[in-house]
């Protein structure tokens, strides 16, 4: 397995793990918008990741309304 296989296992496992999480709270009611737009820009940017061939597109974290 090349390094860029392998980070690609590791985020699409990381992936899987966030949607696991995400659908026990949302079954539960407690995922908010908020939490819901996060997880939905986070699979953009896996299926961005997908698209390139396992290149991941840089990540800009913009944490002016944090």
């Amino acid at each position: 397995m090349t390094s860029q296989a392998r980070s690609l296992a590791v985020l699409l496992r990381a992936v899987q793990w966030e949607l696991d999480n995400a659908a026990f709270e949302i079954g539960g009611g407690r995922y908010s918008e908020e939490e819901r737009k996060k997880l939905a820009n986070r699979l953009n940017q896996v299926a961005a990741t997908l698209r390139t061939n396992g290149q991941p597109e840089p990540v800009i974290v913009d944490e002016t309304n944090a």
